[in-house]
C-alpha cells in the first residue's frame, strides 16, 4: 500500500509556489502513486503521521521523524524561462537518486567534504516542461523548425534511453524507505495517417495529375499499380488498416490512429478531407480503436487558429463525437505556444512529445503527465503522451535494419518494464505496406509487438 506523504517547503515563508505543486503531483501522483498535501507550517509538518518530505534548507540531522529530504537549487522559485547556472551533482547513491550526476546541484553547507547533493525535483521539472528547448534559436533547428534530439542535454547526458524521471523518483522513493503503489507496464501502438491510401479515393483530376507525372518520370511500375489498384485487381499498398488491427488483437492492444485531414499544401499532401472512401475507414476504425486528429503543417505554423480548429471539426463531423486527441504532423510543437493552442481548442491528450531523429523519452517520461506552462506559472489541462519510438526514425534518420530497429525498440520496452510505465509506439499506415523504401518493416511490426508485449 503507498504511504500518505506530507511535504513541508523549509525555505519559503510564501509557501509551495506553482512549480513546487507540479512537481509533487508529478511525483507522487503520477509516478508512485502516492497521497500528498503540503504542511502549513513545520510544527504541522512535525506533528503529522504521514511520511515527511522537506524540500529545501538544511537536512535535520538526527532527527526521531524519518524525513526525505531533497535540496533546493532554486529553479522552482523562478518563473519564465530563464534557468539558474548549473552545478553537477555528485555521482553517489547517497547525494543523487540512481548514483549518476544530474544538474541543479545544491553544495552541503555542514559537510567538510563538500557533497554535491542533487535537487533532483528542479531537474525532473526541467525535463518535463522542455526548459532545454528555451535556448535554442530558429538558426539551431532543422529545416520544419523542431529541435533536433541529438543537440539536447538529454541526448548528450544519456537520459532518452530510459524514462529516467520516473526511474530517479522510484530510486529515491526506494532508498528512502518509501512504500509507493507500482504501476503495471503497458504498450500502446499509435499509427499516423499522412497518406491514408497509396492510389483509391483520390478525385479524379489528382489520380490523372498523379499518373501523367507517373508517365513523364517514367515510373512504370507505379503507373501499372495504380491502374491495377484501380480496376480492383490489386490491393491499396496502404491500406493497411485490416492487417494492423488483427496484428493489435493478437497482442492484446489498443490503437491510436491519428488521420491528416488538412487542406492540401506542401506538407500536407494526404487524401482529402472530403473522400467518402476516407471517411469510411475512419468510421470503421472508430468502432475497434481511438481516434484523433493529426494537426496539419499549415495549422502548426499559421499564426491563427482557425485552420486547426477546422481540421478538428472535419474529424468531430466524421465520427459525431468530441476529439480530445491530438499529434502534430512531423512532431512538430513549441511548448511555449503549441500546447497553449491545443488547450484553447478543447484537445486533452497531446501525442507528440518526442524527437524525429533519435528514439527515446523526451521529457524522461513513458506515463502521461501534465503540461505545464512556463511563461503563465500554471498546470495546464492538457496531458502529454510521450512517443518511445517511431519508425522513421530508425529507417530515415538512423538508417538501421528492421532487425536492429527491433532491438531498439525492445530495450526501450525493457526500460519502461522496469518502472512500470507505457510505451508508445508511433508508427505509420505505409510503414507496414512492405512496398518500396519499407519493404521488410512489415514482418518487424508483427515481430516487434510479439517481443514487447
Amino acid at each position: 500500500m503507498a504511504e500518505s506523504i506530507i511535504i513541508w517547503l523549509a525555505d519559503d515563508a510564501d509557501g509551495p509556489s506553482a512549480r513546487h505543486r507540479y512537481v509533487a503531483q508529478l511525483v507522487f501522483e503520477v509516478i508512485l502513486g502516492c497521497p500528498h498535501h503540503w504542511a502549513s507550517d513545520r510544527s504541522d509538518w512535525l506533528a503529522s503521521p504521514h511520511r515527511k518530505v522537506q524540500y529545501g534548507g538544511e537536512r535535520e540531522e538526527g532527527s526521531a521523524h524519518r524525513i526525505a529530504w531533497i535540496p533546493s537549487a532554486g529553479l522552482l522559485n523562478q518563473s519564465g524561462a530563464q534557468v539558474p547556472p548549473w552545478i553537477w551533482s555528485d555521482a553517489t547513491p547517497e547525494a543523487t537518486p540512481g548514483g549518476t550526476r544530474l544538474p541543479f546541484g545544491v553544495r552541503s553547507q555542514s559537510d567538510a567534504d563538500e557533497i554535491v547533493f542533487s535537487d533532483w525535483w528542479s531537474w525532473a521539472f526541467w525535463m518535463t516542461t522542455c526548459l532545454d528547448d528555451f535556448r535554442f534559436s530558429s538558426t539551431d533547428r532543422d529545416a520544419f523548425g523542431r529541435l533536433e534530439g541529438r543537440k539536447s542535454w538529454a541526448h548528450r547526458e544519456g537520459w532518452l534511453e530510459r524514462p529516467e524521471v520516473e526511474f530517479r523518483a522510484i530510486a529515491w522513493a526506494k532508498s528512502n524507505g518509501i512504500a509507493f503503489t507500482p504501476s503495471v507496464y503497458r504498450v500502446i501502438p499509435t499509427v499516423d495517417v499522412d497518406s491514408a491510401f497509396a492510389y483509391k479515393h483520390r478525385s479524379p483530376f489528382m489520380t490523372f495529375a498523379a499518373a501523367a507525372q507517373d508517365g513523364v518520370k517514367g515510373r512504370w511500375s507505379r503507373f501499372r499499380d495504380r491502374i491495377q489498384v484501380l480496376r480492383g485487381i490489386q490491393e491499396d499498398a496502404y491500406d493497411t488498416y485490416d492487417w494492423l488491427e488483427q496484428q493489435h488483437r493478437e497482442a492484446g492492444m489498443k490503437a491510436t490512429y491519428f488521420f491528416l485531414l488538412a487542406n492540401r499544401g506542401r506538407y500536407d499532401r494526404g487524401v482529402s478531407w472530403k473522400s467518402h472512401g476516407l471517411q469510411m475507414r475512419i468510421r470503421s476504425l472508430h468502432t475497434s480503436a481511438n481516434v484523433g486528429i493529426h494537426p496539419g503543417f499549415a495549422a502548426h505554423e499559421s499564426t491563427s487558429s482557425l485552420t486547426m480548429q477546422n481540421e478538428i471539426k472535419r474529424l468531430e463531423e466524421i465520427t459525431g463525437e468530441s476529439v480530445v486527441r491530438a499529434r502534430q504532423h512531423y512532431l512538430l510543437q513549441r511548448p511555449e505556444s503549441s500546447w497553449k493552442r491545443l488547450e484553447a481548442l478543447g484537445i486533452q491528450q497531446d501525442h507528440s512529445l518526442g524527437y524525429a531523429d533519435v528514439p527515446g523519452f523526451r521529457g524522461g517520461m513513458s506515463r502521461a503527465y501534465p503540461a505545464y506552462d512556463v511563461e503563465a506559472e500554471r498546470t495546464m489541462n492538457l496531458e502529454l503522451h510521450p512517443v518511445g519510438a517511431m519508425d522513421a526514425t530508425f529507417m530515415r534518420y538512423l538508417q538501421v535494419s528492421p532487425e536492429m530497429a527491433i532491438d531498439h525498440v525492445v530495450a526501450l520496452s525493457n526500460a519502461v518494464r522496469e518502472v512500470g510505465g507505457t510505451m508508445r509506439l508511433l508508427w505509420h499506415n505505409e510503414s507496414v505496406s512492405d512496398t518500396g523504401e519499407w519493404k521488410g518493416w512489415r514482418l518487424m511490426y508483427k515481430e516487434m509487438l510479439k517481443r514487447i508485449r
